[in-house]
């Protein structure tokens, strides 16, 4: 629940997809505002959470989806997502909050939250509180001062509770050791991988194996759901013309934005240096090695080890990649092209004359404000984008209205739009265009032949679309997939043999016979992992988890598993290399960091008990809701 309390502790933006509760307008002095009692949608300990308030964040909950591109929401649609459910939770959470906030005796006042607000960046023009800004901002965000204002009340009243609550967690220095010890020790292994492919060929199934085969296995053959559908495609950058932006607009983003437009002045980073010759072949090589390693970090690979194994600057290469603070302007200009450009944590590939560099950002040190001009054509081009979009998409809530009372074609001359049409396709097939995302597919599935869409946000623009045919799931005969039945059998028969091969294999292993031998004798490539750790998993795939466990459980002494492991598509058969720990001063660097997650996690269970405690005592009534 920390993660929903958190909502409470980023910008004030943040506040308009959680909801607010009217209360007194404590900021500007307007005055109490005091109603008659309204239906209620639920009762918190008897305390009355009203169906003005939920309806409100019922409202902002699906505004939300909406804006995140789903266009708009069937009733389906709406039980699916549980936004009923959803938005009654937050409230009776927000309630629950309270009341154990003030059982506790915790309060804010409002002198605490009048300086909380006037603190608040967003809201200052030349370094001083605007109220000018705060209304406008509020406007925009179609929040007013009241629900705003309480929103960040309850904000600094979780944050009390939770450090009431959790300011006796404590991690322990032997946790902390052995969380460091799994996360950063590496394994490497050598392998065998052995492929069902290489007995397919083998296999001559019988007509008996395929009937059964068929029999038993029927729905492995089964097509799936099709359709077919036509398509209006409305993108923003058809209406960028018509996106017109203001000076009073340009100076209120501007404003509003001002720590957005900024770009890193100081920065620190971790490198890997490959110096490239100057023939054209061999510096080929070390950009394909290059190209490897850019890979392997993205991949989620520890750039320190691969810095400290493949980096040709020395003193970097010791420190696991690290250099000095790099102010703009130090470094050749291709170089800062790629650095200044990542952001924290991202990977990037820079060429200059001394090679390939390999360029990963730890921290932003210190930023600079942008050029005024440079800031004012980011800041115009990203409002005209905003415009653009919004036209893009009531143009196809006005077209679909116009599709669904008339022609699809008339309706598409009308708009000058080319009517797109797809061929018959199911959830799973590959189709061309950016527009066909697994949402654009899923909506076509839904329809009925003829029947029109909802609008559909895609990459390119928005959506909307007709069925014109759709074919159910089936199950063909035999007689029309024999072919992919038998091939089916002889795949199922090859695994069958590779997973005895290599148990014999192993079993030879286990008895003693060197590696590079039974590998040889039996046809099969020896290869090697490289090293690894838990997190990144064997041969880096994270879902190779057995084979990972495995990897980490040998030694030595104890060189090789009990059984051989399949994972996509071969049987594997491990052999221990290598462990090894970072070095004491690596693990020092990471202990801090690591504390303050460790710790962060038990302040999430301890509240976790302690909202689930409350929810349980807790007298919650919920009334018939409207929606």
């Amino acid at each position: 629940m920390l993660k929903f309390l958190r909502q409470y502790s980023r910008s004030w933006v943040i506040a308009v997809a959680i909801g607010a509760i009217v209360v007194v307008f404590i900021f500007w002095g307007i005055g109490g505002f005091r109603s008659p009692r309204f239906e209620e949608a639920a009762t918190v300990n008897g305390v009355p959470i009203l169906m003005s308030r939920y309806l409100q964040q019922y409202n902002q909950l699906l505004r939300q989806y909406q804006e995140m591109g789903r266009g708009e929401l069937r009733e389906e649609d709406l039980k699916a997502l549980g936004l009923k459910d959803r938005a009654l939770e937050i409230l009776i959470q927000e309630e629950l909050l309270r009341q154990g906030a003030r059982a506790l005796g915790l309060v804010v006042t409002d002198e605490e939250l009048r300086e909380h607000i006037k603190g608040l960046d967003i809201f200052h023009e030349d370094g001083r509180f605007s109220q000018r800004r705060y209304l406008a901002a509020l406007s925009r965000a179609r929040l007013n001062p009241a629900d705003f204002e309480e929103q960040e009340r309850l904000r600094l009243l979780s944050q009390r509770l939770i450090q009431l609550l959790t300011a006796f967690a404590k991690v322990s220095d032997a946790e902390l050791r052995e969380i460091l010890r799994l996360g950063k020790e590496e394994v490497e292994v050598r392998y065998l991988a052995l492929s069902p492919e290489r007995f397919q060929a083998q296999q001559k199934p019988t007509e008996e194996e395929v009937a059964a085969y068929y029999r038993d296995h029927a729905q492995e053959f089964r097509t799936p759901e099709r359709v077919r559908v036509r398509y209006l495609l409305f993108t923003p950058q058809a209406f960028l013309a018509q996106a017109t932006v203001s000076d009073r607009e340009l100076a209120d983003y501007l404003a509003e934005h001002a720590a957005e437009f900024t770009r890193p002045q100081v920065i620190k980073v971790r490198e890997i240096l490959l110096a490239a010759p100057p023939q054209p072949d061999k510096r080929r090589q070390v950009e394909q090695k290059a190209q490897g390693l850019l890979r392997q970090a993205k991949e989620g690979a520890d750039f320190a080890s691969l810095a400290r194994s493949h980096s040709e600057d020395a003193a970097a290469r010791a420190k696991g990649g690290e250099v000095p603070p790099v102010k703009r302007g130090e470094r050749d200009p291709a170089w800062e092209k790629v650095a200044f450009a990542l952001a924290p944590g991202q990977v990037g590939l820079a060429q200059t004359a001394k090679g390939f560099h390999l360029i990963r950002l730890e921290e932003v040190l210190e930023t600079e404000k942008l050029p005024e001009a440079q800031a004012r054509e980011q800041a115009s081009s990203r409002l005209r984008q905003e415009k653009s979009r919004a036209l893009a998409q009531e143009a196809a809530r006005q077209a679909r209205l116009d599709v669904i009372a008339g022609d699809f074609a008339e309706a598409a001359k009308r708009l000058r739009l080319t009517v797109k049409e797809t061929p018959l396709f199911a959830l799973g097939d590959a189709l061309p265009g950016e527009e066909m995302t697994r949402v654009f597919k899923e909506t076509a599935l839904a329809l009925k032949p003829q029947e029109v869409s909802r609008v559909v946000e895609t990459p390119p623009g928005f959506v909307v679309m007709q069925a014109l045919e759709k074919r159910p799931a089936a199950t063909p005969p035999l007689e029309e997939v024999r072919e992919q039945v038998r091939q089916a059998v002889a795949r199922q028969k090859a695994k069958a043999q590779a997973e005895k091969e290599a148990e014999q294999l192993l079993a030879r292993l286990r008895q003693g016979e060197p590696l590079a031998k039974v590998a040889a004798q039996a046809g099969v490539p020896l290869q090697e992992s490289g090293p690894f750790t838990r997190a990144q998993g064997f041969l880096r795939q994270p879902l190779a988890e057995s084979l990972t466990t495995a990897a980490f459980l040998l030694t030595e002494k104890n060189p090789y598993p009990d059984t051989p492991f399949f994972f996509r598509d071969a049987y594997y058969l491990l052999a221990f290399k290598a462990r090894r720990l970072p070095p004491a001063e690596e693990l020092k660097k990471e202990e801090e960091k690591l504390r303050e997650q460790l710790l962060e996690n038990k302040r999430q269970l301890l509240f976790d008990a302690w909202l689930t405690q409350e929810r349980r005592r807790a007298v919650i009534k919920v009334r018939e809701l409207p929606v």
